[in-house]
């Protein structure tokens, strides 16, 4: 069974052993991704059956850093599921899960907003599969080229 939790910022550690393995970087290994200190972003660990497998950044500031992104929209950043449990569906599973965390922990947002990278078809398919939309935009920032825009309706 896939959860989602809260990493508080003194145990960021736990996540410092998450990998990506070989091949294109789209997310930071977990010993990267703990050294991101924007403003108000929070960490989340991916669990499966009790066990570490994955993690998260939910950021309620990223419509000031993104203008496809609204005041009430979260920016979902970073995805990260370890190589090592890669292609059991545990991503999708997280991501089917995140809405009632997102719900939770920001009352008053409307919406989920991510970028995907074109050349990542896993991971769109893995959004797709948990109510995340394609609007068609095409985000032209991210560092390894074109990024799709994908929105998931909260309220």
């Amino acid at each position: 069974m896939i959860t989602l939790h809260d990493v508080p910022a003194d145990a960021l550690n736990r996540l410092a052993g998450l990998r990506l393995g070989d091949g294109p970087e789209y997310a930071s290994p977990g010993d990267r991704m703990i050294l991101d200190t924007t403003p108000g972003i929070s960490f989340h660990e991916i669990r499966a059956d009790g066990q570490l497998i994955g993690a998260f950044k939910l950021d309620p500031h990223y419509h000031e850093r993104h203008d496809f992104a609204g005041p009430d929209d979260i920016g979902l950043r970073g995805v990260l599921i370890d190589v090592d449990h890669r292609g059991k569906g545990f991503g999708a599973q997280a991501m089917a899960a995140l809405p009632a965390l997102a719900r939770a922990r920001f009352p008053t947002a409307t919406g989920l907003v991510l970028t995907v990278n074109v050349k990542n078809p896993q991971a769109s398919a893995a959004y797709l599969k948990a109510g995340f939309a394609d609007d068609g935009e095409i985000y032209h920032g991210g560092a390894l080229g074109p990024q799709h825009i994908m929105r998931l309706v909260l309220r």
